[in-house]
């Protein structure tokens, strides 16, 4: 079996090769099957002529060990990693993964250019979400890119991300310290892959770079492979570039698969440094040990080794400095704006490019549908200082899905979580709601027997009807603190768990504890914002849209009044046109709704005593008509010239009618429309309570999204949120419990942290 023609045989006695996939430099892909379980895999060999290359090797296996310690779901599966050898005695590493339907990004932004906010955000978000369980587990990426990026069609109309290519990540061995220093290993000259002193490897996280001028020098920095300047460059995986020394005599070499650069450092950005290139005498002495036979160790990636593709690569991975964590989110941060704006921040030849990633601001990111916010999170990630970009992976995807969304997706996704658990959260309203409408209930009664005229002076019922709607007036602010509270908590459970039922118990413990705190601070910011709106109406909705988060920060975390107002007010700075807008929303609406049920019932009331005005002067009439008495001028046009007095006392709803000589109605009229008002008023109370709590319930969705989306805008993890929810929600089942230990076993969860049930 030629490892050049290999289909159609099979690989180490475990895979049928069937077609080649793709080809890259140093190696070929093909479809292959796992003989012992019949499923299509993926086989990535190395070619022969690169086995000779110890280097090459090592990507390989490190390949095998960075994707084989994620697992993750928008991971490519790495299943298998050995060496192969055939019957003429050639050896070849390969590496088998999962097979992928679909295709990558790159594939998509050649064709497609500029896409969608969705769907770059969808997109953006998964490659995040593996990302950032890579530097958790200690590896930073370094090649991030479209072509790296595999879009694998899903049975729900959308992709599944899947991060390929982890060989030139950098990983840092668990629990080491990787500033460590650890001698250098450099091969012996007479082993495979070399002929005496012609080259030298060398593998250290702080050793230098020795380049033998006379001499085709291999320094194994990171899969960097330095020459002379007369030396043959040297083709490798993804277009891989290599040069030692200064790069001013570089040209561009770009292959259909990405181009992966592999530079030695400017000597020039280097002087006086340690990670520069020297060269020493021909001849100087070295010491043995092959790579192939020395363990995997994270100096394949040493400081001052350039390694990465050009186009994404961050400022720092373009000077050769050591890298962080930052330095995947600025090659995330090019990824985004060239979805959104269909161009590269920089483009031209490789120095060019890496001139301007490490020196020139990138311009402006043009996309005409995309939030200005949005696109000052790109550019922000886009800072060539480290410090100023996201912390994390999962902060930058936080930040982008935040920014893209307005009131109207907000919205429809509250319609969806309302629609979706509508008895769960009308429970939740009705229960929470229940002093409320107890009180309402007993004011609606009271109302009833004023108006039927069963009660005491007219001093003692007004002091008791103040006293009525002043309880009603702080019942109606605290039951509503504690709705919007623990509907947080309940939005919270659905986004974290959305398969899990809601569980009401924990939100009610929880807003027991906070019960003084929630009343206090909720009340006092409801007179403020009262005030603002007697002095004028705008004031008081922007004092509302404030505070409008004070509710589900203590009650999410757990913080105090005074705190309360600071966190609201940090929260809604974020995004503040979107809290304005849910502000009028949540406080206008439901005041527009009660103004015009009060107008309804002065109408109603004016329209009452109309009718029996009208009716006792028809009566009147005819009674003075049947006893031959002329009709006085005046009763005629006392209709006409009557004035009209509504209001809302003590006695309930009461219309006096006073015409212009000064007569006043009869006590029948009185009577009965003092008792058509108090009907009415309870009417309207028991038509408006229902549309109450159905409103309250959605609008307490909508203040409950809010409060995560402007978490997310600044970079907030939902991680202590979710770690919060699990202390208070225990296993309600023994396969939750089991599922539970298992994940404590495989160290995925620890034994008081979140966990996934």
């Amino acid at each position: 079996m030629n490892y050049s023609g290999i289909v159609g045989h099979v690989l180490d006695g475990k895979y049928s090769i069937e077609k080649l996939l793709g080809k890259g430099g140093m190696g070929s892909v093909y479809l292959a099957t796992h003989i012992g379980t019949a499923r299509p895999v993926a086989v990535k060999v190395i070619t022969p002529e690169f086995m000779r290359r110890a280097e090459f090797v090592e990507r390989f296996r490190r390949e095998a060990k960075a994707a084989g310690r994620l697992r993750h779901p928008n991971v490519v599966d790495v299943t298998d990693f050995g060496f192969s050898t055939n019957e003429a005695g050639e050896s070849a590493a390969y590496l088998v993964m999962e097979y992928l339907d679909g295709c990558t990004l790159g594939e998509v932004l050649d064709e497609e250019k500029q896409l969608p906010i969705s769907f770059s955000i969808d997109i953006l978000e998964q490659v995040c979400s593996a990302v950032e369980e890579a530097h958790k587990q200690g590896i930073i990426h370094r090649d991030l890119k479209p072509d790296n990026i595999w879009l694998e069609p899903n049975q729900r109309g959308g992709y599944t991300v899947k991060v390929l290519d982890f060989g030139i990540a950098k990983l840092e061995e668990m629990g080491q310290d990787s500033s460590a220093q650890e001698p250098a290993e450099i091969s012996d000259p007479n082993e495979k892959g070399g002929s005496p002193g012609n080259e030298t490897v060398v593998i250290s996280e702080d050793a230098e770079t020795f380049v033998d001028p006379r001499a085709s020098t291999r320094a194994l920095e990171g899969e960097t492979i330095a020459h002379n300047d007369g030396a043959k460059t040297i083709a490798s995986e993804v277009g891989t570039m290599i040069q030692e020394g200064n790069p001013s005599s570089l040209k561009p070499i770009i292959d259909s698969e990405g181009g992966t650069a592999i530079l030695e450092p400017d000597p020039s950005e280097q002087a006086g440094s340690e990670k520069g290139t020297r060269v020493i005498s021909h001849g100087s002495s070295t010491t043995g040990g092959s790579l192939l036979n020395s363990p995997t160790t994270s100096n394949l990636t040493r400081v001052g080794a350039v390694l990465g593709t050009p186009l994404y690569m961050s400022p720092e991975q373009c000077r050769g400095d050591k890298l962080t964590n930052r330095s995947d989110i600025y090659s995330l941060a090019v990824i985004a704006y060239q979805m959104l704006s269909g161009n590269l921040p920089f483009s031209g030849d490789y120095l060019e490019v890496m001139e301007g990633h490490k020196n020139e601001v990138p311009p402006p990111l043009i996309a005409k549908k995309a939030p200005k916010r949005l696109k000052e999170i790109v550019m922000q990630s886009l800072a060539k200082d480290p410090k100023d970009r996201p912390e994390t992976a999962e902060a930058f995807a936080s930040k982008m899905r935040a920014n893209s969304e307005g009131l109207g997706i907000l919205l429809r996704r509250a319609l969806v979580i309302y629609s979706e658990k509508l008895p769960k959260l009308l429970q939740l309203t009705f229960l929470t709601f229940l002093p409320l409408i107890v009180w309402t209930a007993l004011k609606v009664g009271f109302g009833l027997a004023v108006g039927f005229g069963i009660g005491a002076s007219d001093s003692v019922l007004g002091v008791v009807s103040v006293l009525f709607e002043i309880v009603h007036f702080f019942l109606s602010i605290i039951t509503s603190a504690f709705l919007v509270g623990m509907m947080t908590w309940v939005v919270a459970q659905y986004l974290a768990f959305p398969l899990r039922p809601i569980s009401l118990r924990p939100a009610f413990k929880e807003v027991r504890k906070r019960a003084k705190t929630l009343s206090l601070t909720v009340g006092l910011s409801t007179i403020l914002s009262f005030i603002g709106y007697a002095f004028c109406f705008i004031p008081g909705i922007f004092l509302s849209a404030r505070w409008m988060l004070i509710a589900p920060s203590i009650m999410m975390e757990d913080i105090g009044g005074k705190a309360g107002f600071k966190r609201s007010v940090e929260l809604t700075k974020r995004s503040f046109r979107t809290v304005f807008a849910t502000a009028v929303l949540v406080y206008v609406i439901p005041l527009i709704m009660g103004i015009s049920i009060g107008g309804f019932i002065v109408l109603a009331n004016t329209s009452f005593v109309q009718t029996l005005r009208v009716t006792e002067m028809k009566e009147k009439m005819a009674k003075m008509k049947k006893e031959g008495v002329k009709a006085q001028p005046e009763l005629k046009n006392d209709k006409k010239d009557s004035d009209l007095n509504v209001s809302i006392g003590p006695k309930g709803v009461s219309v006096d009618t006073e015409s212009d000589s000064g007569a006043k109605d009869s006590p029948e009229i009185t009577s009965r429309t003092r008792k058509f008002g108090a009907v009415t008023q309870a009417i309207s109370q028991f038509i408006l309570l229902p549309l109450i709590i159905i409103l309250a319930s959605f609008t307490s969705v909508i203040t409950a999204l809010i409060y995560f989306k402007t978490r997310q805008a600044g970079g907030e993890s939902m991680q202590d949120l979710l770690g919060k929810l699990d202390r208070t929600d225990e296993p309600q089942s023994k396969w939750q419990a089991r599922v539970r230990e298992r994940l404590i076993q495989s160290g995925k969860v620890s034994g008081t942290g979140s966990r996934l049930t």
